[in-house]
């Protein structure tokens, strides 16, 4: 995969938390990025601590809360006016079962989380900023795993992200990252805050369509 371009003077919020939330804040900030971090752990403000200098803005906010997140968006829009990116980090239940033996309000938590919170982020991206002026949006299933619960969530995602991508064009690029069968989780994480710089700079189009699927080594056309 090739070095992702500058992200110099652009905003980018990130929501999720974890050690795939610090790389990609990481790697965005040595594109130049000024990153905003929405998680809900308090270690995140170390994990992700930027290179020396670089900018980050930690807005501690809880996963599962829409409306918390929706407000973070308004706090980037209106603190740092402009909002050019999102990436959203979708957790994946854990640990993996049969969909026989799970509580099906358990199932319903974690569908609302994966779906209705990213959902939340894109539309109050796009009023807020992105519809006047454009802009990118990367949803990543932030964990490689296997299992009914977990292959629901990604299937979801996949179909979400590619009913935004078709509404939101050409105005907005909206991609989705999921792993590949043949990567472990190290490394899928390693991967994966590359691969997240590459979509954010790269157009939808149809003949690659919005999902790419992490493998040893993707292709991911950059933006024109």
């Amino acid at each position: 995969m090739g070095r992702a371009g500058t992200f110099t003077g652009r905003v980018v919020l990130v929501t999720g938390a974890g050690d795939l939330a610090a790389a990609v804040v990481g790697r965005l900030a040595e594109r130049g990025a000024y990153v905003v971090l929405a998680g809900s752990e308090a270690e995140d403000a170390h994990r992700a601590a930027p290179p020396p200098g670089a900018p980050l803005l930690m807005l501690p906010c809880a996963p599962g809360d829409p409306a918390a997140l929706g407000r973070a968006v308004d706090t980037v829009v209106d603190r740092l006016g402009r909002l050019d990116h999102l990436v959203n980090l979708v957790a994946t239940p854990s640990p993996p079962g049969p969909l026989m033996e799970m509580d099906p309000l358990a199932l319903r938590d974690i569908l609302h989380t994966a779906f209705a919170t990213p959902l939340t982020c894109v539309q109050r991206a796009y009023w807020r900023w992105m519809a006047a002026h454009g802009g990118s949006v990367v949803n990543v299933v932030a964990a490689r795993a296997r299992g009914g619960a977990q292959d629901t969530v990604l299937s979801g995602l996949t179909e979400l992200t590619e009913w935004l991508a078709a509404e939101l064009a050409p105005s907005v690029d909206v991609h989705a990252l999921v792993p590949g069968p043949s990567l472990d989780t190290g490394a899928y994480q390693a991967g994966a805050a590359e691969a997240v710089c590459e979509l954010l700079t790269r157009r939808t189009d149809s003949t690659h369509g919005p999902v790419l699927v992490l493998s040893e080594d993707p292709v991911c056309p950059s933006r024109a």
